[in-house]
């Protein structure tokens, strides 16, 4: 296989551009969605009661969003390396990564389904429980914002060859595709 292109975040974008254009998105996101849903909703008085839930909620979403990662990519035993690692003594962290190339569908897939999964969820909640939608639309919010760094992986591999497949390296990930003779 052919190396058709490599793409390195760190250097393409930068962890600090990443993270601005992340935190900008939530904030964005927030201002954006408060005011209409809150109107929508605005017959209901807003409720503060289980802020504690909210904060392991907000805690526990990225290690949900990488398991929801991990999960399109389980079929394919071996070749996904997962390690899971408790950081600081509680801060569960979870690396998954490809050891062999995966096809394009897959490794779009596992980066589309946390963001599908989980925001959807977050926006039934806002429905059903609408004392608590602030709470939602922050976490919404917040996972929104995390879901950025999987939304450039998946523009940059959108136009990428349909039969390609993908490997990551320490760097980044490169798009192979079949020798053509």
């Amino acid at each position: 296989m052919n190396c058709w292109k490599t793409i390195n975040l760190q250097k393409q974008y930068g962890l600090q551009r990443l993270f601005i254009i992340s935190s900008l998105t939530m904030i964005m996101t927030f201002l954006f969605l408060y005011v209409p849903i809150t109107t929508f909703f605005a017959q209901n008085n807003l409720n503060g009661n289980h802020f504690i839930l909210f904060l392991l909620c907000m805690f526990f979403i990225y290690p949900i969003h990488k398991l929801l990662h991990l999960l399109p990519l389980l079929s394919l035993g071996n070749k996904i390396e997962k390690t899971f690692d408790i950081q600081y003594r509680f801060l569960p962290l979870i690396y998954i990564r490809a050891n062999e190339p995966i096809r394009k569908f897959h490794f779009l897939i596992s980066s589309i389904t946390p963001f599908i999964v989980i925001n959807v969820f977050l926006i039934a909640c806002c429905f059903l429980f609408t004392h608590y939608v602030h709470y939602f639309l922050i976490l919404f919010a917040y996972h929104f914002g995390i879901c950025v760094p999987d939304a450039v992986r998946m523009k940059n591999l959108w136009r990428s060859p349909s039969k390609c497949y993908v490997e990551e390296n320490e760097d980044g990930f490169e798009i192979l595709v079949n020798k053509i003779s």
